[in-house]
């Protein structure tokens, strides 16, 4: 098990590589020469383990109760950056990553669905670094409504960067930096020798919806905050079967997908990783799957009406911006039609905390301030009943 850091990055590079045999290798150019995958993230704070832990402690008082759980269909927006012709890889090859990510994911209750594609000629995004000027440019100018989408940026990474993503704790779920970017060597059919199968988006996607590395905090507990992975003492490069760094009598885990073994090598998740991709998109991507975190008691409102491009066909309740927030956040949501609308706040024992609306409304967008400097840091729940419907969202509350 291991942490998260708030604002955390995660970043794989890549080396040189290893000759190969002219009859199978695909020439590469001289930049595209991968070997290994290393990281560049920092360690999470002591801080961020202990938050972590106590929301995913409150998430399992309160599911009884609720009966939520944030699976479903995850929206993708895919930007393709490049610089000239490099980097500009075919609809074939997105639409290859696409069905790669559903192939890693099948089990897990998410799945994937392309909702768009763009292609930006700049150069210097195309460069890219991660913290880097570029990045903010690109992303705040491409971003593609970021708490309902998971955005994709591909592009000819600098500093041999294979990819990274940022981690759901520390920035709010509709901030433009959030999504994953990776290298586009590494999309399936891509140049790279041992990294051309579409793994690495299926990797930083893992980090994007709340997992660790397999060998964050080597053999020390927590770990990465999952029990059935078993302690590694750094990160596994190719696929060295057989290894165990820590003394513990389970192997390390090298097939995992957050481990960085070549792509053929790394093919699996397990159970408590999946436990807490579910936990941290509850908690801090509640606006990420159209409803799954919105259909806790109540069917009657349908999933589609709920989806983030159907406002004027159904109910759409966004969520609130920022989540996580400090002192006051806003509560968004639309209506089809004039309707009788509660909006209230609970507490993880299901007491009602705040009252904030209660009143008939009109057809459009709405938005409600939730002020919460007397009330305790910890998850809330945010509850709409519009008609016989409800639906309830997530938000974290800190001190």
């Amino acid at each position: 098990m291991k942490s998260f850091a708030s604002l955390t990055f995660l970043a794989l590079t890549i080396g040189l590589a290893s000759p190969v045999s002219a009859a199978t290798a695909v020439p590469l150019p001289t930049d595209l020469e991968p070997i290994e995958r290393t990281c560049g993230t920092p360690q999470p704070s002591a801080r961020d383990l202990v938050r972590v832990k106590e929301i995913r402690r409150q998430l399992a008082k309160e599911q009884p109760l609720t009966q939520l759980q944030a699976t479903g269909t995850i929206r993708v927006a895919f930007h393709v950056l490049t610089s000239g012709k490099v980097g500009n890889v075919t609809d074939e090859q997105v639409n290859a990553q696409i069905a790669e990510l559903n192939r890693a994911y099948a089990g897990t209750g998410y799945s994937f669905a392309l909702v768009s594609i763009d292609r930006t000629d700049q150069g210097g995004w195309a460069r890219m670094n991660v913290g880097s000027g570029a990045e903010r440019h690109a992303k705040e100018t491409l971003a593609v409504d970021p708490a309902h989408t998971l955005n994709i940026y591909t592009a000819a990474l600098g500093n041999k960067l294979l990819g990274w993503a940022y981690v759901p704790y520390g920035i709010p779920e509709d901030h433009f930096l959030n999504g994953v970017v990776a290298h586009y060597g590494s999309l399936p059919g891509g140049p790279f020798l041992y990294y051309s199968l579409g793994r690495t988006i299926v990797h930083e996607v893992g980090h994007y919806l709340g997992l660790l590395h397999t060998f964050q905090g080597g053999c020390v507990p927590p770990g990465d905050l999952v029990d059935d992975t078993a302690f590694e003492d750094g990160p596994a490069f190719g696929c060295p079967e057989g290894r165990n760094t820590c003394p513990d009598p389970e192997l390390d885990p090298i097939h995992n997908y957050m481990d960085y073994g070549y792509d053929a090598c790394i093919t699996e998740f397990t159970p408590g990783q999946i436990a807490l991709m579910h936990d941290a998109v509850s908690a801090y991507r509640p606006s990420l799957i159209g409803g799954a975190t919105a259909r806790g008691r109540m069917e009657e409102i349908a999933e589609d009406a709920i989806h983030p491009d159907d406002v004027t066909g159904g109910i759409e309740f966004r969520g609130a911006g920022p989540n996580p927030f400090r002192s006051a956040t806003a509560v968004r949501f639309a209506l089809p039609h004039a309707e009788h609308v509660q909006l209230q706040v609970f507490n993880v024992a299901g007491q009602r905390v705040k009252s904030l609306i209660d009143a008939q409304m009109p057809a459009g967008a709405h938005s409600a301030m939730f002020a919460a400097q007397e009330l305790p840091a910890g998850l809330y729940f945010l509850r709409l009943r519009v008609g016989a419907g409800e639906m309830t969202r997530s938000v974290i509350l800190l001190k």
